[in-house]
């Protein structure tokens, strides 16, 4: 792997461009590292041979200022960020210098009731509508085009990456640009993962591509051959459709059969590799699913990142691991600067990390430990009458027995929560952030990443259970069982492994997960810190924000001792005992 690795502070002579960066710089002055961090990367810059610039920073060094000024020295250039509340902020400080582009979704269609992803434009094959065509060509663009248009020709486009990944591989005129800057980076592969998970109905089986229910017992080479066969009769459907549209067939059928062809394509790209895929069935109460999904993005995530833009800049709190890092996006052949600002910008008494163990969270302990977690609580809440709080449940479970105890604890009027309702979840987070009221505490399973509670928002953050990914997830436990799988065959020359009893194995995996050091279980463990550090980041987000975070989890120890050394020095540096007024209360 060709990575140059560079710490910032650092013990040795680092380029020092300042002077040069200061004209592209969009802020008054530098932060601290800022300065630093920039040098480094325009130095990268007149190296050409580098690829991939990855900057991990925390929370508070001002990464999208550095962005800023590295895209300042391209000619084009991407702006993608997952994260709506990241995507306003770029919007609100650099507006002027970006134009952004969103989904089909988001706007009405000026011909047909619905929003745009059913219009007649997208709908048919050969659908032509004067609303979608530039002025210069005689349309008469509706916003959607207009957006789009405009994104097309500037120099810098803002989007979300889920738009934009299909757009530069689909219709559109957005092509391979010179740059991207990728915010929030640090689950890109989850979110390449998520972007190529297929879920398709029974409904848009029977009805789109023939009669019958989803054939069983189907290896993936032949559910490849299946659903290739069946793509080609949807597409005589769909042809068909449009040429009875109006007749016999309504716009919303066509959009049904065009949308189904769609996932029926981005299966057929999973299923190229019958030994990387996941496939199975789900019954709720929306219906039957088949669910087909990759275990592993590595080898799509290259060819997806490649053709957005020739070099990247990738920006995060938490890369953690930059060899893991560029090996799930499959970028590890490739040469990249790494540069790790190892220090956080914010005075050291402003962000505490409290340890106050409850108990286990465990399956089988939560019972005992829960109360005592309410207990600590009440007393959380207590120290801070007048002040907003968020709380992490880490399950709707645990969520209820927290909100339950806390109610008869006498905090019901402070306490703003939510179930899985998605319309129901957005009415309470935008009574949070909106209400005038000091006092107010958030307990949600959803804010945990992508979420800023700057200033008085929040002022003290509660985790309830070290977010472990659920080991009974297929998928985890497929990829977890390669990871296994691969470190054993590297070292099939030792019998047994050296971080467990050599009983552990007798020819079978073991799937340690959380509870093993070992380094197959790195991007199981990896994930969970990510969440931790991503947690924390949530309440204090600049140099004059002051945070308390409490971990109630009494399982951090276990993870702290075996994988503690994932976790950024700044994080680490912050970790205390809980607090003599906590500990009394226990």
């Amino acid at each position: 792997m060709s990575v140059v690795r560079i710490n910032i502070p650092s013990k040795g002579n680092l380029p020092d461009l300042r002077e040069k960066v200061r004209p592209d710089f969009p802020m008054p002055s530098f932060r601290k590292f800022q300065a630093e961090a920039l040098s480094v990367a325009y130095w990268a810059l007149e190296n050409d041979d580098f690829h991939n610039i990855v900057i991990q920073a925390p929370t508070g060094i001002g990464k999208s200022a550095i962005a800023m000024t590295i895209q300042s020295q391209f000619k084009s250039a991407y702006l993608l960020t997952p994260s709506l509340g990241l995507t306003e902020q770029y919007k609100a400080d650099y507006g002027h210098r970006l134009e952004e582009v969103r989904g089909r979704s988001n706007f009405d269609c000026w011909v047909r009731s619905g929003t745009a992803k059913g219009a007649p434009c997208w709908t048919r094959t050969n659908g032509s509508c004067k609303h979608s065509k530039r002025k210069e060509d005689g349309g008469d663009p509706c916003p959607y085009y207009e957006q789009r248009f405009a994104a097309e020709d500037a120099s810098l486009t803002l989007s979300n990456p889920a738009y934009l990944f299909r757009a530069v591989r689909g219709y559109t005129n957005f092509e391979q640009r010179e740059f991207a800057i990728i915010d929030e980076a640090h689950d890109m592969e989850g979110f390449i993962h998520d972007l190529l998970e297929v879920r398709l109905s029974a409904k848009e089986w029977t009805t789109v591509f023939g009669k019958g229910r989803f054939p069983n017992h189907l290896t993936p080479k032949d559910w490849r051959a299946e659903i290739k066969e069946r793509i080609e009769v949807a597409r005589e459907v769909l042809s068909k459709a449009e040429a009875d549209l109006n007749i016999t067939k309504s716009e919303k059928e066509v959009e049904r059969i065009k949308e189904a062809v769609s996932k029926m394509e981005t299966a057929l790209e999973v299923l190229v590799q019958p030994n990387n895929v996941h496939i199975s069935f789900e019954n709720s109460r929306w219906g039957e699913f088949l669910i087909i999904k990759p275990i592993r993005v590595r080898n799509y995530a290259a060819e997806i990142l490649e053709s957005v833009a020739e070099r990247r800049i990738f920006l995060s709190a938490t890369v953690l691991d930059i060899d893991t890092f560029l090996h799930g996006l499959g970028l590890e052949d490739q040469r990249t600067l790494y540069i790790n600002i190892t220090k956080s910008p914010f005075p050291k008494e402003n962000f505490n990390v409290h340890y106050v163990p409850c108990g286990s969270m465990s399956w089988g302990k939560r019972k005992h430990t829960i109360p005592k977690q309410v207990k600590a609580l009440d007393a959380i809440l207590k120290r801070y009458p007048n002040k907003r709080g968020v709380i992490l449940p880490h399950s709707h479970a645990i969520r209820k027995e927290v909100v339950d105890g806390l109610i008869a604890a006498g905090h019901g009027d402070r306490i703003r929560t939510h179930d899985s309702n998605a319309r129901a979840r957005d009415e309470v987070l935008n009574d949070f952030f909106t209400s005038e009221r000091d006092d107010l505490v958030l307990i949600s399973t959803y804010v945990g990443q992508g979420f800023d509670f700057k200033g008085k928002l929040a002022e003290f953050l509660c985790i309830l259970k070290v977010p472990y990914l659920p080991t009974k997830d297929p998928v985890i436990a497929e990829r977890m069982m390669q990871d296994e799988l691969a470190w054993r065959q590297v070292h099939e020359a030792t019998p047994s492994c050296p971080y467990e009893p050599p009983s552990k194995y007798s020819g079978e995996l073991c799937g340690a997960g959380f509870t093993c050091p070992a380094p197959c279980q790195k991007w199981y463990q990896l994930q969970t810190a990510l969440s931790i550090v991503q947690g924390a980041g949530r309440v204090v987000r600049s140099p004059d924000d002051v945070g308390h975070l409490f971990i109630l989890d009494g399982g951090w120890a276990r993870f702290a001792r075996t994988s503690g050394h994932l976790l950024p020095s700044w994080f680490k540096d912050n970790v205390q005992e809980a607090p003599r007024w906590l500990k009394r209360k226990l």
